[in-house]
């Protein structure tokens, strides 16, 4: 079971959220949706515990720690000198993994330096990393932005395969997704979070833009 509780983040004298109160007691996938700047990916940073916050997140009664979770931020920072074989290594060693699982979900060169990817390669190399360990919570910001169709295809397979047993987070700024695949969608909006359950979806689109 996962537990947010969000009093107040602020930057400066700047609010972002406030009195935000989520619990989600079983697997599944959990769209966050809500315009630019309305505070999704900092939503996100305070759940891992890398912003500070006046509140608490726990999952399963225990604080909820960056390495208990598989997190990957919409622009993932990955080392260019590294080939992609180095940087699971690299990624492995980390999460103080002895004998990674290794389910790779994308292809990509592992021998070629990681400077000479694609911004989409660079996303499927960082992605591949996180998935080398099996957490009970995922967190994915804008995670199909840079993908091309085959690639968002695959990757939302495994999402789908992985919510089984893991709570998964996805924002995206395409509804549609969120639409087809969520069990819930959090809709962030001034400062607070509004819960949709599946036969709530219709309403969010008059909520996000009236």
């Amino acid at each position: 079971m996962l537990t947010i509780q969000i009093d107040q983040k602020k930057y400066g004298n700047v609010s972002i959220l406030e009195d935000i109160k989520i619990k989600i007691e079983k697997p599944g996938i959990y769209g966050v949706a809500g315009k630019n700047g309305q505070g999704k990916t900092t939503f996100f940073k305070c759940i891992l515990g890398l912003e500070q916050f006046k509140g608490s997140c726990f999952l399963n009664h225990e604080k909820l720690l960056l390495q208990n979770a598989g997190w990957a931020p919409t622009e993932p920072p990955i080392y260019d000198e590294l080939t992609a074989k180095e940087f699971y290594d690299f990624y492995a060693h980390l999460l103080d993994l002895n004998t990674p699982i290794f389910n790779k979900i994308f292809e990509v060169p592992e021998k070629q330096l990681i400077r000479g990817f694609s911004t989409g390669m660079k996303k499927k190399t960082y992605l591949n990393a996180v998935f080398q360990k099996k957490f009970p919570i995922y967190i994915l910001d804008e995670p199909f932005n840079g993908l091309d169709l085959e690639s968002n295809y695959l990757l939302m397979n495994y999402i789908r395969e992985i919510s089984n047993t893991s709570i998964i987070f996805i924002s995206s700024h395409i509804l549609e997704i969120l639409y087809k695949e969520c069990d819930k969608i959090f809709l962030l909006k001034d400062k607070k979070i509004t819960e949709f359950d599946k036969d709530d979806f219709s309403e969010i689109e008059d909520k996000l833009f009236r």
